[in-house]
């Protein structure tokens, strides 16, 4: 015999299963629904909150291991690799670990080994730590006789130095950094505003190197010397374009080097 099913709950109970051919509706009171929704939402926002506080754990623990390596890159990526294991579960674990195996000695030794380095500076106070280069320089042999180092250069066939730099100017724009070009005529002597005056009366930016060069010897005269344009370089760090213009005036044989001590000129061609 068939029943017909309920069209509803009563009061106060809500419905938690369709009709079927079998049976009714079921109903259950509201609170007992809402029972079992509190308690999925508590169970999920636990679990939530646990992994959480799990990653801000690891992190932090990376962040503490990390900060032992000194900003040493070969480390950083082991620390890298061991976090990112504990991270990814048991499985990733063993094979970051089995990567930083290959690589080396284990992360506590390495970090620990720069540790070491790191404190050894503090237990050196007062003595000198020599690099392998002084080092080299002080027990190595004299220079050999011919040897460019701190020689001056001085025209050749006795021309006139500053007429002889001067045909260099145009040449030392390409060698000098655009960059470092207002802060040589600084150490040469030349005022802001006069570095200014002859940037704004130059056609182009590629001639204002040698127009501020021909302003100083103007105003310098006869003290406007290569060694002066060349010790100016050196004093603002660029030993390279130093070097090359030093290059460049011997090989052209306008200059040669004078030999220490003996008052001749030698060529280097």
């Amino acid at each position: 015999m068939c029943r017909k099913c309920s069209t509803g709950c009563p009061r106060g109970m809500v419905k938690v299963k369709d009709c079927t051919p079998w049976s009714d509706i079921e109903c259950v009171h509201k609170e007992s629904g809402n029972g079992h929704n509190v308690w999925a939402i508590l169970i999920v926002t636990v679990v939530i909150l646990v992994a959480l506080l799990l990653l801000v754990a690891v992190l932090m623990f990376c962040r503490r291991i990390g900060s032992g390596c000194g900003g040493n890159p070969k480390c950083m990526h082991r620390v890298f690799l061991w976090c990112l294991g504990l991270l990814r579960g048991p499985g990733a674990e063993d094979n970051a670990h089995n990567m930083i195996l290959n690589h080396g000695d284990s992360l506590s030794t390495f970090i620990s080994e720069q540790q070491m380095e790191s404190q050894e500076p503090a237990d050196l106070t007062g003595v000198t730590v020599q690099s392998p280069g002084e080092a080299q320089c002080l027990l190595g042999p004299a220079e050999p006789e011919g040897s460019q180092r701190r020689r001056p250069l001085v025209p050749a066939n006795g021309a006139d130095p500053t007429e002889t730099m001067m045909l260099f100017f145009d040449n030392f724009a390409d060698i000098v950094p655009f960059n470092s070009w207002d802060q040589l005529m600084r150490q040469l002597d030349l005022t802001n505003n006069e570095i200014h005056m002859v940037r704004a009366d130059t056609a182009g930016p590629g001639d204002a190197l040698y127009a501020m060069l021909m302003k100083w010897v103007n105003k310098t005269g006869q003290d406007a010397s290569i060694h002066t344009l060349l010790d100016a370089l050196e004093r603002i760090g660029e030993r390279r374009a130093k070097e090359r213009i030093q290059d460049l005036l011997v090989d052209s044989g306008k200059f040669i080097y004078l030999e220490d001590g003996t008052g001749s000129a030698v060529s280097l061609e």
